[in-house]
């Protein structure tokens, strides 16, 4: 991201609000919490860094924020030395974790790969996130990681920096061809001046191009997690099996000393981290599996009460009087059995009758689940890990299971200028997955799909549709979406009345 050297004044300034001024990895600290998300809200369509709009916010921004910050000198060292023996006695000695969840942190990574920064939001379900966004955003040549492993191996090395090129080489290609094509297609806006309907349909094209770029691309991220969760990230990303995890890690570490000493503990992942995944792949590699079926996209393999004695709207219908009454479960369960199918869903609807848009269903409607397995898009798959509700089990990313061409692309007649940087991606995997294995997911295009398991309660599933069944989500996504939807309809048909409120607004 964007960093420029800063004058005396502003370093000064600066420094008593993050860790360090010119590194890639950072904490956030000292500023009232309400100030953080505005500051962090930019940088997803804002290619500075985090440290710019802090000093924006301080000076001459649109966040006045110098009334709520406290001009006295506090000791730092001496009160660190406090909490720091505090933290001993009372979570080291004692075992008291529940102080370290209470230790709110707010973590800047600056200018790391797309892989990884996907693998660290799968780490730990709790933490929140915010990411640069190539949606929005468009990135330049040299903002891309090349792993340190091929340090050792210059001519992959010199392999790996060629694809990058031809990669980025076809995402600049597609940028002006889908500008031109979205011209002749794309309605200019009642009272919209040239400059910004040409910026319209270049954000278009410039999100569809991204499908020829690699996972290799920088982006930067914040995250705001506790120290217990830190502690968790850290040591997954010490097992990780790449340099590039290793490095940051040790990153982290260095500057959460700087405002958390006493919380940087246990950070050495054990044995069952270092072992459990190399040991995992080696027994799945053992097997056969007959994988030359064509699957779907999008397919439903289980739901609550498929192939139970109790359906899905007899324990839909049962959490929600349950819910209300407090009852013994065994007298619910008699009584919902008893009553008609038309009489439970008069239940559940009634429960969801009165919601807007904005609305979010009551808590029983957690009880109830729905699996799916999924072939999207690495593009896609950025998207579906916003959603920190829902679980998902994935790989690596590969290069086997196709990959996915935006429709705009094929209509402009550009799917072999895309095509060329997938075939090239795919050489390079393939000789990396024999050489350098932890290295070969950098080479995966955002075009190229990956299998995921996808399982999700009614209630974040609700969240889920009512965010991406809507013309302003991104049309991969929402594809999949409306193909979830359509599943989850046909097999359950009590909740089709209100799943996807804004669909139409």
């Amino acid at each position: 991201m964007l960093m420029r050297k800063l004058t005396e004044g502003e370093e000064r300034l600066l420094k008593k609000f993050v860790t360090n001024l010119y590194g890639p990895v950072y904490f956030i600290h000292s500023l009232p919490e309400f100030i953080i998300p505005p500051i962090n809200s930019k940088v997803s369509r804002k290619d500075t860094s985090w440290r710019l709009n802090i000093l924006e916010s301080l000076t001459s921004g649109d966040l006045d924020i110098n009334d709520f910050l406290t001009t006295s000198e506090i000791p730092m060292d001496v009160a660190i030395k406090k909490a720091k023996a505090f933290h001993e006695k009372w979570v080291e000695k004692f075992g008291h974790s529940s102080i370290a969840e209470q230790n709110f942190m707010h973590l800047c990574i600056e200018d790391t790969s797309r892989y990884l920064s996907g693998d660290i939001e799968l780490m730990n379900k709790r933490p929140s996130f915010i990411e640069w966004s190539q949606r929005y955003q468009r990135p330049t040549r040299d903002r891309f990681i090349i792993p340190p492993e091929l340090d050792d191996y210059p001519d992959l090395k010199e392999k790996f920096i060629k694809v990058w090129n031809i990669s980025f080489d076809a995402y600049e290609t597609l940028v002006a061809e889908l500008t031109e094509f979205l011209k002749s297609t794309v309605e200019r806006n009642e009272h919209e001046s040239d400059k910004a309907y040409i910026n319209r349909i270049s954000k278009i094209a410039f999100e569809d191009a991204r499908y020829a770029l690699l996972l290799s691309a920088k982006t930067s991220f914040a995250v705001a997690l506790n120290a217990l969760d830190l502690q968790d990230i850290i040591r997954k990303l010490q097992s990780h099996g790449t340099k590039e995890a290793e490095i940051l890690a040790e990153n982290i570490i260095n500057e959460a000393e700087k405002i958390a000493p006493s919380m940087m503990r246990h950070l050495s992942p054990s044995k069952y981290q270092l072992a459990v995944n190399k040991d995992m792949e080696k027994i799945a590699k053992g097997y056969n599996f007959n994988d030359d079926s064509e699957t779907s996209d999008v397919e439903l393999i289980d739901y609550t009460g498929k192939n139970g004695e109790m359906t899905f709207l007899d324990i839909l219908s049962m959490h929600i009087l349950f819910s209300y009454t407090g009852k013994p479960i065994d007298g619910i369960i008699k009584t919902v059995k008893a009553l008609s199918r038309e009489e439970k869903a008069y239940i559940v609807e009634s429960a969801a009758s009165k919601m807007d848009q904005f609305d979010h269903l009551i808590e029983p409607f957690r009880a109830v689940r729905y699996k799916f397995q999924l072939k999207v898009s690495e593009a896609a798959w950025h998207q579906l890990l916003r959603h920190r509700m829902i679980n998902f089990n994935a790989y690596k990313p590969t290069v086997e299971n196709g990959y996915t061409v935006p429709p705009n692309v094929e209509k402009a007649g550009c799917v072999d200028v895309l095509k060329k940087a997938i075939d090239e991606s795919e050489k390079l995997y393939m000789e990396l997955s024999e050489k350098l294995p932890n290295v070969c997911h950098y080479v995966v295009t955002n075009a190229h799909r990956r299998i995921v398991l996808m399982d999700a309660d009614l209630w974040a599933f609700d969240h889920f549709a009512n965010l991406r069944c809507t013309p302003e989500a991104q049309w991969d996504i929402r594809s999949i979406s409306y193909k979830m939807l359509d599943l989850i309809k046909e097999k359950t048909p009590e909740v089709s009345k209100f799943l996807a409120r804004r669909k139409q607004s």
